[in-house]
């Protein structure tokens, strides 16, 4: 190999590296400080590599920003798309969708994408790259600034738009605006759950410190229970036991679930 093809070729390896060691910095500090807080000497300090780096690959931290957001979530958002299509499909077949089906379709895909990879282990370095993943999402829809917003929206907006859809069809009982804060009331969760953990798992100690699935399967079946539930009637009671004896059987008759 002529010696000039070969400097390009370890040229264009150092090259991905630094891109890599960039892109990894910046959302451990964009997952720790969100955009606004965010400065480049900070990335470019614990990446270990010139602030230069961000006018050669990128021009602007916006444009760094919605390169890793594409990389960390456009995978996210395909795995999330397959599952809720799957499940339209099977709609228009005639299986009318479960609440608890659409939830895990959510739910799934970010707490457990990637774990069942060799490098995704629940401890080690592919814990530590989850948990990171994890507070990069949860601090993207959460925050305020114009430009992650844009970017959340154009990311996702064909799976929520199609979260809505089977929403709808799987809780036919809540009119409009329910269903709108039941789901606030999802992405919250989810959100904090990401974020925050570290701050209430202090009260309750090591045993709180769970995998990714069981953490998965704890919060599915937790908003399971109220997004499922008849709509609130006031100055009466919504309570899922004291209505036990004639909801589910009302609900059932109204909107059958596939067996």
């Amino acid at each position: 190999m002529p010696r000039t093809v070969a400097s390009r070729s370890r040229a264009a390896r150092s090259s991905e590296r630094t891109k890599a060691q960039f892109l990894d910095a910046a959302e451990k500090v964009f997952g720790s400080h969100g955009y606004e807080g965010t400065t480049i000497r900070a990335i470019a300090r614990i990446a270990g590599v010139n602030l230069g780096t961000l006018q050669h690959y990128w021009g602007s931290k916006r444009q760094l920003f919605r390169d890793l957001f594409k990389l960390r979530f456009e995978p996210l958002k395909q795995e999330t798309l397959r599952r809720l299509q799957s499940i339209e499909q099977r709609a228009r077949a005639g299986h009318a969708p479960r609440a608890e089906e659409i939830l895990r379709a959510l739910i799934e895909t970010t707490f457990l994408l990637g774990v069942d990879m060799p490098q995704g282990a629940a401890d080690g370095e592919g814990g530590a790259a989850l948990r990171q993943f994890h507070r990069l999402y949860g601090r993207a829809l959460m925050d305020p600034s114009p430009v992650v917003i844009s970017e959340v929206i154009r990311t996702f907006k064909q799976p929520v738009e199609l979260t809505l859809k089977l929403m709808r069809e799987a809780c036919p009982q809540l009119d409009a605006a329910e269903l709108d804060w039941r789901l606030n009331c999802i992405i919250g969760s989810q959100v904090f759950s990401m974020v925050y953990s570290e701050r209430i798992g202090v009260f309750f100690g090591p045993e709180a410190d769970v995998a990714p699935r069981r953490a998965a399967q704890w919060i599915i079946h937790f908003l399971l229970n109220g997004v499922d539930a008849a709509p609130y009637a006031p100055g009466g009671t919504t309570s899922r036991n004291e209505d036990a004896a004639t909801r589910p059987s009302e609900r059932r008759a109204a909107h059958p679930r596939p067996r």
